[in-house]
């Protein structure tokens, strides 16, 4: 019977720990964990790894590098392969998961394995970068060893690289995004920058033009980027050309830079989708909306890529591709045509939820929002958005180039817009959206697993906003069936305070609440954060006038108090 060895390292992580031993331990026979952590102090790391019987070690920085983190990667890598007892070795990071399914496909792969075979790749799947890149994951004990102190890799000879199995097992990169990156891109910058220039590789100076970006480092990281393509080495080949001229072409203020920056990269690679998407962003810029058509008519013309690259962007094949041609069909004033793109792929793809997003007064911070829930999907070709503002909002016509609809109530109430959006609604769930929630990856699959079996049927989901207690739905989430059942999304009586209120009543009081409080969609609302962000649409919202008329209606629908629902 073969058996693997998983051998990885760690820094402080014990927030991870039992999450990435629960996710992995069904895979392999032996888990060994290095900690490397530099000059930090300890955690409970290890304590949770021996706990569940795991192998444990510790990796020190060399003693010029007093750093709070690692200072060598491939290094600590290294030291845990060499304290693996089994014929196969495997690696992964400690904010990965894996499921059962991959499980399963990468037990099958080691059980079928030609002797020759030296490693096994599986895709890993970045979200927050929109990437699934194969790497390899799973090595025979005696092949190849890491290389370079930051974004290592393993080192096959030439022979070797012609013994590697693909299997298409998909490893998840699930990070905490609330701790941020920064702490990373910090790290990452320093290891790099202390690696002589002339011994960086290709790929060290790209990476470390990509963490100089992240930091705000902008002039450096234009520096280095015009450096390489300048005097493109050898090993620049056409993939990492095309990414550094839309990077660039993004950290450019001038709209016609970013065009001819993007007209390089397709004459780079004219079969991909990427470059003519962004130019038609570039395009809105240059008020220019048929060329934006133009541009979006000639991308959505071009096939999803034939073999593997490993900057594909998925999305632009799909939901980004599609809500690009729209916003082009919208700027050259075709907003039927437009809806329809939208609407046709939705359905197409399962018509699964529906985000209705009401905004007022801040288009950057409703559209950065959006953006967010999209990429945070797990299958963002099954989700619709339609952002809902009133006439007389002239910040949020910005948006109009976005699927929308505008209320004619003229009451400037957000529960008229969350109505408004659901009645041009076409999903099976239906879910309330405002600039200021925050979701989990992955949550629409969160959401449709919390409802399984009960889709159509009237119902309700008791999601957390990761604040309050009590038994206040923070969050209108209810099925299509419920929305059809009692005729509105929320009770148009109210304008936005205490709609929510009666919405939990009335779905407790006809037995339709699912707990499913183990969702959390943040609420990053001022009121948590000490009045920190609270602006005008706040403001009005929350007003005493808001506030006495929504309790009275509350009251008079219900004959109760709504403040016996406090936390």
């Amino acid at each position: 019977m073969t058996k693997i060895s998983l051998c990885i390292i760690a820094g402080n992580v014990e927030h991870y720990m039992p999450r990435f031993l629960a996710s992995f331990k069904p895979l392999v026979d032996e888990i060994v964990v290095v900690q490397a952590i530099g000059n930090q102090a300890s955690d409970s790391t290890l304590y949770i790894a021996r706990a569940h019987g795991c192998h444990v070690a510790v990796y020190h920085n060399d003693p010029a590098h007093d750093w709070p983190h690692v200072d060598d990667f491939a290094a600590a890598r290294n030291l845990a392969f060499s304290l693996a007892s089994h014929a196969w070795v495997m690696w992964a990071d400690t904010d990965d998961t894996i499921s059962p399914h991959s499980i399963k496909q990468l037990k099958q792969a080691l059980a079928t394995a030609h002797r020759d075979t030296v490693a096994i790749a599986a895709l890993y799947n970045v979200p927050e970068d929109g990437l699934c890149v194969y790497r390899e994951r799973i090595v025979r004990k005696g092949h190849a060893r890491w290389i370079y102190p930051i974004h290592e890799t393993l080192d096959f000879s030439d022979e070797e690289k012609t013994h590697i199995m693909r299997v298409p097992a998909v490893i998840e990169h699930m990070p905490d995004l609330k701790r941020g990156r920064a702490a990373n891109d910090e790290r990452n910058a320093r290891i790099l920058e202390s690696i002589d220039p002339a011994t960086r590789t290709t790929g060290h100076t790209f990476h470390l033009f990509q963490s100089l970006r992240a930091l705000g480092r902008i002039g450096d990281a234009i520096q280095i980027a015009t450096g390489l393509l300048r005097s493109p080495p050898p090993d620049l080949g056409p993939p990492e050309h095309y990414e550094l001229l839309i990077a660039l072409s993004q950290l450019n203020d001038s709209p016609a830079n970013r065009a001819q920056m993007l007209l390089q990269a397709v004459g780079v690679c004219p079969e991909r989708r990427e470059a003519y998407g962004e130019l038609a962003l570039a395009e809105i810029g240059l008020n220019r909306p048929e060329a934006m058509l133009a541009w979006t008519t000639a991308m959505m013309a071009l096939p999803p890529p034939v073999g593997y690259l490993w900057n594909a962007r998925a999305k632009y094949y799909g939901w980004c591709g599609v809500n690009l041609h729209a916003m082009a069909h919208r700027a050259n004033n075709q907003h039927h045509k437009a809806d329809a793109l939208e609407l046709n792929h939705f359905k197409a793809h399962g018509a699964k939820i529906s985000l209705l997003h009401a905004t007022r007064g801040r288009p950057a911070l409703a559209a950065k929002a959006r953006l967010l829930w999209f990429n945070r999907a797990d299958n963002p070709d099954a989700i619709e958005h339609i952002f809902a503002f009133d006439p007389d909002d002239e910040a949020s016509n910005a948006l109009s180039l976005y699927r929308h609809v505008v209320p004619m109530d003229g009451s400037g109430a957000s529960v008229g817009a969350w109505n408004a959006a659901a009645q041009a609604s076409a999903g099976h769930v239906l879910v309330q959206l405002n600039d200021d929630f925050i979701p989990p990856m992955h949550w629409d699959t969160l959401i449709l697993e919390a409802f399984a079996g009960k889709i159509g049927q009237p119902a309700a989901l008791h999601v957390s906003d990761g604040h309050r207690t009590d038994d206040l739905l923070c969050l209108c989430i209810i099925t299509r069936a419920r929305y059809k059942q009692q005729n509105h999304f929320l009770h148009p009586r109210f304008k936005s305070v205490y709609s929510d209120n009666y919405h939990s009543i009335m779905a407790y009081n006809d037995g339709i609440v699912t707990d499913a409080r183990h969702i959390v969609i943040e609420h990053d609302h001022p009121y948590f954060k000490g009045g920190e962000g609270w602006d005008e649409t706040y403001a009005k919202h929350n007003s005493a006038e808001r506030m006495a008329e929504g309790k009275a209606i509350f009251t008079e629908l219900t004959g109760l108090d709504p403040d016996q629902m406090t936390p």
